[in-house]
């Protein structure tokens, strides 16, 4: 699986690599945050625990239950730190999943 990381929005993301949605499972971490009801600014430890349990629940169950082969994951606020926690994770997964990260 290849694993693509954008500091992009996912629609940014897919014109920059000319994307099909078909193509890619979408990880859209500022829609997630929106979707929870939380501000980036103003995450307290219990909603950050909460914000990383649903993203690992949406990366591996693009994962696992779709027939893509790539993974697109956008996170326009992410930090050095948070793409480290996202390559940790999943390198935590690689007895399943053989992927290669992409940096866009």
């Amino acid at each position: 699986m290849n694993i693509y990381i954008s500091k992009s929005s996912s629609k940014e993301a897919k014109k920059k690599l000319h994307l099909n949605e078909c193509d890619f499972y979408i990880v859209d971490i500022s829609k997630i945050i929106r979707d929870l009801g939380y501000e980036t600014d103003k995450l307290t430890t219990e909603s950050e625990f909460i914000l990383n349990y649903t993203i690992r629940k949406k990366i591996i169950h693009g994962i696992y239950t779709t027939k893509c082969d790539s993974m697109l994951v956008c996170y326009r606020n992410s930090t050095p730190e948070f793409v480290d926690n996202l390559e940790d994770f999943f390198t935590e997964l690689t007895e399943n999943v053989e992927y290669t990260i992409h940096h866009l």
